[in-house]
């Protein structure tokens, strides 16, 4: 999953595996960066004294590409599409057998990206009255625990032999003796180059979200929201991202 990782942190996204589908922000998590533990707490609004009506915005985004290549590695091939495949809500590929394609360098693209978000303006006045009682003392303090402000969310990943060439066989109307991904969504061939996989119609799977820490100076100071942060040695802040350079998979 490098590739993918790589561009999505480039554009300010974490990269998370989900259960279930159709979250919506603003949402609150917990993250143990030595244990490498995601917990999704649940809405923003389950740990305000009273209800906030704060609109959530959908925008379509552009298309997201990378590329991978695992040389003569089939197995290699099959775990990166099987991860690619759960970004889009399917979790199952009991059958495939790309050997019909002639190559194992492959790029993709999620199309149809979407996006649910809230202005991270709007989470400075929500947090005033934030309580976070149900979660360990210990998480809180550490500054373990951040606030999801936009998920991204698409319905179709594609995949191309990377020089564009058709495949090496042809597998019109049979691409399902070659791949089977179970029954959470479908996949048919795009072009003699290209296959398409889809979800499940109407659900919408989340494999990405931009977020904000949370912090404060003791338990009697005010809450502050950050959507960025400065490391050692950069000079402009940076979107915050709690686990650069991997997927996270939240409890």
């Amino acid at each position: 999953m490098d590739a993918l990782v790589r561009e999505l942190n480039g554009l300010g996204y974490q990269p998370v595996f989900l259960p279930g589908t159709g979250p919506q922000p603003p949402e609150l998590y917990s993250y143990s960066q030595s244990q490498r533990r995601l917990v999704r707490r649940g809405p923003l609004a389950d740990y305000l004294p009273k209800t906030a009506d704060v609109p959530v915005i959908e925008a379509d985004l552009a298309n997201i590409d990378y590329q991978y290549t695992s040389g003569k590695n089939v197995s290699a091939t099959a775990s990166f599409l099987q991860n690619s495949l759960k970004c889009i809500g399917i979790d199952a590929l009991p059958k495939l057998d790309l050997g019909f394609a002639g190559s194992n360098d492959f790029s993709f693209a999620f199309t149809g990206v979407k996006s649910r978000r809230v202005d991270p303006s709007k989470i400075d006045t929500l947090i005033s009255g934030l309580n976070v009682g149900a979660i360990p003392t210990d998480i809180v303090q550490a500054g373990r625990i951040h606030i999801v402000y936009e998920y991204a969310y698409a319905n179709e990943l594609v995949m191309s032999r990377n020089d564009r060439r058709e495949f090496k066989s042809d597998v019109s109307g049979k691409i399902g003796e070659f791949i089977d991904i179970g029954t959470k969504g479908s996949v048919s061939l795009a072009s003699k180059s290209t296959i398409s996989f889809k979800g499940a119609e109407g659900q919408r799977a989340a494999f990405a979200y931009k977020a904000g820490y949370l912090s404060r100076e003791d338990e009697l100071s005010k809450w502050e929201f950050h959507p960025e942060e400065m490391h050692r040695g950069d000079e402009d802040a940076q979107a915050y991202i709690p686990a650069r350079g991997v997927v996270l998979i939240a409890d």
